[in-house]
């Protein structure tokens, strides 16, 4: 028979190197959660604007943890919030030499050298953010305040449209590309006056200008203006005839509009108003065809979608009527007048239930609206004189 193979008993760790194994686990666990704490610590410093000791409480977390960019990161934002741009750009500079896409560094990088009017590195950094992390709303929106800075604005515009396309509801990018609009159609407006004084394109600009600002009668003289000493001016019966519709001379605005149709018939607006005072004069036959384009070139406006729907009504078309008013409540479900003339529609179809759940959204709206109304006139009475 061979020989028995004898297993020795397995021989239990001495309490010494329990202890130094559990130290082990213990410190490696600690360190695991080192890092959090420490950032848990600095913030609830920062919070409480005790930036200094959030600073010595990152520097202390740089020593255990060399070169972590969450870290770094951090205390570089300290230094920035303290207007020490040079210290935030080492340290920054130091996180991307760890994680060069780290997110959010080039970000605040790009932030300091905004700070020192160093717009060329500033840019080259949000720059490089972007290119990390294209969907970026903040380096978007800073690289356009540099690149207007320096003048560039067209590629301004180009950084804010990529915010507004993404985010429609972003105000400060809505404001800032108003503003470099505004800038831009100002410094057009005097290169033309430059160029060509007293001219009918300086003339052409003001009554714009007046009209935006719903001068109307001032916007009609300008016109009016430039129709007497230049009658082919491109789009003038079409202006002229839009001001005096505005300014509800309709006599007028008729007359006008009925030429810039003789040289643009597509003109949705043009149709549009037209229409909309044949509809006025209750000739809804002729509005139809006029209403029927001015919806077709922009079928997202309201006011000729409305007026189409009154058109059918007056007509007597009712299901059409009915189609089309649906239609322009769906535009704006704030607006008021679609649900007050569908119940009317629906009162002439015999149908009583939609014909109420109409009228009591158009009196839910109309109650809002009074509502808004008092709370905007209590609010001016509490301003000073």
């Amino acid at each position: 028979m061979g020989q028995r193979i004898k297993f020795s008993k397995p021989v239990a760790p001495s309490l010494p190197l329990l202890l130094l194994l559990l130290l082990c686990f213990t410190s490696l666990r600690g360190s695991a959660q080192t890092v959090e704490s420490f950032l848990s610590r600095a913030a609830a410093l920062e919070k409480s604007q005790k930036y200094t000791e959030a600073e010595s409480v990152y520097r202390q977390a740089l020593k255990q943890f060399p070169n972590q960019p969450e870290i770094l990161k951090r205390l570089g934002i300290v230094y920035q919030t303290e207007l020490k741009f040079d210290q935030s750009i080492q340290a920054f500079q130091q996180a991307l030499h760890a994680s060069p896409d780290y997110p959010g560094v080039n970000l605040y990088l790009g932030l300091s050298y905004y700070g020192l009017n160093e717009y060329d590195k500033a840019l080259d950094a949000f720059d490089a953010e972007l290119k990390a992390h294209p969907g970026d709303r903040r380096a978007h929106y800073y690289a356009a305040m540099v690149l207007e800075s320096l003048g560039r604005n067209i590629e301004a515009i180009e950084n804010l449209d990529a915010i507004v396309k993404a985010h429609p509801d972003d105000s400060k990018a809505w404001y800032q590309l108003a503003k470099i609009y505004r800038t831009q159609a100002m410094n057009a407006f005097q290169r033309v006056a430059d160029l060509a004084p007293n001219s009918v394109l300086v003339r052409s600009l003001k009554a714009e200008s007046y009209a935006e600002d719903q001068q109307y009668p001032k916007a009609i003289d300008e016109y009016k203006a430039i129709l007497k000493e230049q009658p082919d001016f491109p789009g003038i019966h079409f202006e002229l005839g839009q001001a005096y519709f505005n300014n509800v001379q309709f006599a007028e605005a008729e007359q006008e509009l009925q030429l810039a149709l003789q040289e643009d018939p597509n003109n949705p607006m043009a149709n549009y108003e037209l229409g909309d005072i044949r509809l006025r004069n209750q000739k809804p036959a002729e509005a139809l065809p006029l209403l029927k384009i001015a919806v077709a070139g922009n079928p997202k406006f309201l006011p000729p979608r409305l007026d189409l729907g009154k058109c059918y009504l007056a007509l007597g078309n009712l299901e059409q009527a009915r189609e089309e008013l649906v239609k322009a409540a769906e535009l704006d479900p704030n607006a008021r007048e679609p649900h007050y003339v569908l119940a009317q529609v629906y009162g002439r179809l015999h149908d009583a239930e939609n014909q109420k759940r109409e009228m009591v959204i158009f009196q839910t709206l109309d109650s809002r609206k009074e509502q808004t109304l008092q709370n905007t006139a209590r609010e001016l009475m509490k301003r000073p004189n």
